[in-house]
């Protein structure tokens, strides 16, 4: 950091720096403040190692950032010392982050911990809570435990996509695979088991992340199948089911005519049934495109089954022309 050239303050202060021991437990020591600028400080007085790469909480009086160490210095002349530089996303203030759990273990767990770190966290325990926080307060971060036990994962990420919340998304999972539909509407995954500081470096990688580009570019044909469809749209806590017929599918969506005006990127359920097989095949999807009253809707989320079944029957049609 000595290269920079930005202005710093010559005067010191002690602080609080809060970090993560080996074992991802909570671990504070007092140090001293040098060279301070907008862009970090020298801290001094340490009396326990801290990596580069870590990521800490520096406390002055109630003023709480998020930092990252950039060098360390364990013998010589400036020994106990280590660089630090504030956070990108912390700049405008603390990352608030809504951590949505419905295991107190795991909130007792990981609540203190953001907090250390300088982040705002608000906790939700069940599904009318999460929206009920989400209306009040624009989060940075939504931390969502996989899986809850009164909701299906994927309608909750579909709900709060729906919200109009700018959030990203984490998911932290309890199993370490989750389906692609899950991790297509997330913007960082991780699995619960692994050590804090990866929980943390997942959380760090969405708020640095663009939003989620959820529409992915057509690579695989489309076909003709003409078949009774059902869309469902959430609005206004209102659940409306519109019919249609389809004119297309592949197993990346289904295209067809809805009488009805839906926008582009807009969260729906889709369901249809194929001539080979009995059972119907639903599936979350996005709008992803208008033509008058033609509509292109993407998969989000399908099961394994159903997806089977639609390559099954795309497999003997012969493919559109310009898909």
């Amino acid at each position: 950091m000595d290269s920079r050239r930005e202005e710093r303050e010559s005067s010191r202060h002690q602080v609080s720096i809060w970090t993560l021991d080996s074992e991802g437990k909570i671990f504070v020591q007092e140090g001293e403040t040098h060279d301070v600028s907008e862009l970090g400080a020298r801290l001094s007085g340490l009396h326990r190692r801290i990596e580069p790469g870590a990521l800490i909480g520096v406390q002055n009086g109630s003023r709480r950032g998020r930092f990252k160490v950039i060098w360390t210095e364990p013998d010589g002349q400036r020994a106990h010392q280590i660089g630090i530089e504030r956070v990108a996303t912390d700049n405008d203030g603390p990352a608030r982050v809504l951590l949505v759990d419905d295991s107190r273990e795991s909130v007792e767990s990981r609540k203190p911990m953001l907090q250390a770190l300088g982040y705002e966290c608000t906790v939700a325990t069940s599904t009318s809570s999460v929206f009920d926080r989400i209306q009040n307060c624009d989060f940075h971060l939504v931390v969502l435990s996989h899986p809850m036990r009164d909701v299906d994962s994927i309608e909750l990420l579909v709900g709060i996509r729906r919200s109009g919340s700018r959030a990203k998304i984490v998911l932290v999972s309890a199993h370490p695979h989750v389906h692609e539909s899950l991790r297509s509407v997330t913007d960082s995954f991780v699995y619960a088991r692994e050590p804090q500081s990866t929980f943390i470096a997942a959380l760090e990688r969405a708020l640095d992340r663009t939003p989620s580009k959820l529409l992915t570019t057509r690579t695989i044909h489309r076909h003709a199948v003409r078949v009774a469809l059902a869309v469902e749209v959430l609005r206004s806590g209102v659940k409306t089911i519109l019919y249609g017929t389809s004119a297309d599918i592949s197993e990346r969506g289904v295209g067809g005519t809805i009488k009805a005006p839906l926008i582009p990127g807009e969260m729906v359920k889709v369901a249809y049934s194929l001539p080979n097989s009995t059972t119907e095949i639903q599936a979350y999807s996005i709008v992803r495109h208008r033509r008058s009253e033609f509509y292109g809707f993407e998969f989000v989320s399908i099961d394994d089954k159903s997806l089977e079944t639609i390559r099954a029957l795309c497999a003997v049609l012969p493919p559109l022309r310009n898909s």
